[in-house]
């Protein structure tokens, strides 16, 4: 099932006779395997690792992300629109804006439960955290070769803005309490 929704992603960046938006036809495919997911826990994809990029390309990156319950992500950038399908727990997404002196301040907060797909604009800025009492299993779409584009993290606490690499993005990921 994974396999063939990854084929039809990968198809739909490709399509020039479509009647709707790229991020529409994400959305639409991701919705219809989320929920399809969120009732036939047989069918769920099984993975070792959290995070497992599953394809990419200039057009389009899919990854599988598993958060643990209590997880905290810092904010951070896309630079290209993002597209979250959770099937499993609950992704609290919050979204963030700069403020005249460019400090973040949180706007708007989007739980992302299981069955449920968030379309995150390219110029967002948001954090993820855990909320279920089990991991928050989802697959993340994002509209472009998010490997390979600068990106940022922001340290709320100390008012940083920090390259997005996997050093700082370990050292700002928080377990709550």
């Amino acid at each position: 099932m994974l396999d063939q929704l990854v084929e039809n992603l990968k198809s739909a960046t490709v399509s020039e006779h479509t009647d709707k938006p790229l991020d529409k036809t994400i959305v639409s495919l991701l919705t219809d395997f989320v929920q399809h997911l969120k009732t036939d826990i047989t069918a769920r994809p099984k993975f070792e690792e959290d995070d497992v990029i599953l394809f990419e390309d200039d057009k389009i990156s899919i990854w599988f992300c598993r958060f643990h319950p209590g997880t905290k992500i810092p904010p951070h950038n896309h630079n290209m629109t993002a597209i979250i399908g959770v099937y499993a727990g609950t992704e609290g997404n919050a979204l963030y804006k700069k403020d005249k002196d460019e400090r973040l301040t949180c706007y708007q907060i989007n739980n992302v439960h299981a069955g449920e797909v968030l379309c995150i604009a390219p110029d967002a800025i948001h954090g993820v955290t855990c909320l279920s009492e089990h991991p928050s299993e989802a697959i993340h779409v994002y509209l472009g070769a998010i490997t390979r584009v600068e990106r940022n993290l922001y340290d709320l606490e100390h008012g940083a803005v920090l390259p997005f690499t996997e050093e700082n993005y370990d050292n700002l990921s928080k377990t709550l309490n």
